[in-house]
């Protein structure tokens, strides 16, 4: 789970820009054309990655590490293709089981 909490956070990073001497700074260089297609999308895989009874398998994760940290490989850093990077992290989501909810 530690995995997934860091996934999360990184995500979360993305989306927050912070403030340095009164500049807007992007913790992570994700192009705003990107941020702005695929936000919402971001937003529901983090929340997926935080959820404990979502289950993903291993090679799920290392995937999804190598599309938000490798910069050059990712179509989420490619601000020629937002769209793309939607599909992508859309696709990532798809990859989490369900929400098993128990009967109470």
């Amino acid at each position: 789970m530690t995995h997934r909490y860091r996934l999360a956070r990184f995500i979360d990073m993305a989306l927050a820009p912070q403030i340095w001497h009164g500049v807007r700074l992007a913790a992570i260089p994700i192009p705003r054309a990107v941020l702005a297609a695929s936000g919402d999308a971001m937003r529901d895989l983090a929340t997926a990655l935080r959820d404990e009874r979502r289950s993903v398998d291993p090679s799920t994760l290392r995937e999804l590490e190598r599309v938000l940290t490798h910069g050059s490989a990712s179509p989420l850093y490619d601000r020629s293709h937002p769209i793309r990077a939607l599909h992508t992290l859309v696709a990532f989501e798809s990859r989490f089981g369900q929400s098993s909810v128990c009967a109470a």
